[in-house]
């Protein structure tokens, strides 16, 4: 009985709180996105446009020294030119086009995520205060939204801040791997500090610490290897702006989490007559 109402309104709580994700990154995030962007595009023009000027002077020096060579390696040239642009756009994953595409795939993703952590909160919640632990209210729901908050970004951006388009970083599974890490650490050293008895308190900063033990990955030399300083320091405006949308966009959606997952444990899942017939079925039982 439980587990369905929970799923059911993990639904409903994660298009709300995913709803509210998206909409603020739309309008706070995704413009910083898009103006990092804009300088690697610059930066991969001015690459190819290096490149095809060292490519047609070779080719007028090879046309001055012999001619029907030159056009040999010419022809050459063209069809590796050709070959690696092949290769490439093998090479490159499908991508969701700019505009209204993007924005739907990223309402999409922020939607499904939150539904996550909205079924990982009502499971938690509706187990707290079954066992009688603790009462739930909708205030304590905030609680519970500024710990997810703490577990999910704030100690993942001690070691590894959020990163934009341009910035040098190490392999994604290695982010995603510490990112969990120290998630589950986290979640876990704030569970014990709240619920656990006074003499297991002492195990929550152990726990905590973990991830920071960890060897964390990071990428060698500058953020950004852009050739323009002018650039780069834009591009670090930027990234700084970046890391307080992130910051704050995040610390609204958990707040919108935690409140409606509470909300929702006490109108739905917990109800009395939903707690009433629960105990009918274990009197039965």
């Amino acid at each position: 009985m439980f587990f369905r109402r929970i799923v059911l309104n993990a639904l409903l709580v994660g298009i709300v709180a995913g709803f509210v994700l998206s909409l603020i990154q739309l309008l706070t995030i995704t413009p910083i996105i898009f103006a990092a962007e804009a300088f690697e595009v610059e930066k991969q023009h001015a690459h190819d446009s290096s490149h095809s000027d060292i490519v047609r002077r070779e080719d007028e020096k090879a046309s001055v020294a012999h001619l029907p060579a030159a056009s040999t390696h010419k022809e050459h040239n063209n069809h590796h030119s050709e070959s690696k642009n092949q290769a490439v756009e093998k090479e490159e994953s499908w991508s969701p086009a700019d505009g209204a595409e993007r924005t739907f795939y990223t309402f999409i993703s922020n939607i499904f995520a939150a539904i996550g952590f909205s079924a990982l909160l009502l499971a938690l919640m509706t187990q707290v205060q079954i066992s009688g632990v603790s009462q739930l209210r909708i205030i304590k729901g905030f609680a519970w939204g500024i710990a997810g908050f703490i577990a999910c970004f704030v100690a993942p951006s001690i070691g590894l801040p959020p990163e934009i388009p341009g910035i040098e970083a190490v392999a994604v599974e290695h982010r995603q791997l510490w990112w969990l890490l120290t998630a589950i650490s986290v979640a876990a050293g704030l569970a014990v500090l709240v619920f656990a008895k006074l003499k297991f308190k002492i195990l929550a900063p152990a726990l905590m610490a973990i991830p920071y033990i960890m060897p964390i990955h990071h990428a060698q030399g500058p953020s950004f290897s852009h050739p323009d300083l002018s650039v780069v320091e834009a591009l670090t405006q930027l990234h700084q702006q970046f890391i307080v949308a992130a910051a704050a966009g995040n610390f609204v959606f958990w707040l919108v989490l935690g409140s409606c997952s509470a909300w929702a444990v006490k109108r739905f899942i917990l109800s009395e007559a939903t707690l009433a017939a629960h105990g009918e079925l274990n009197a039965n039982a």
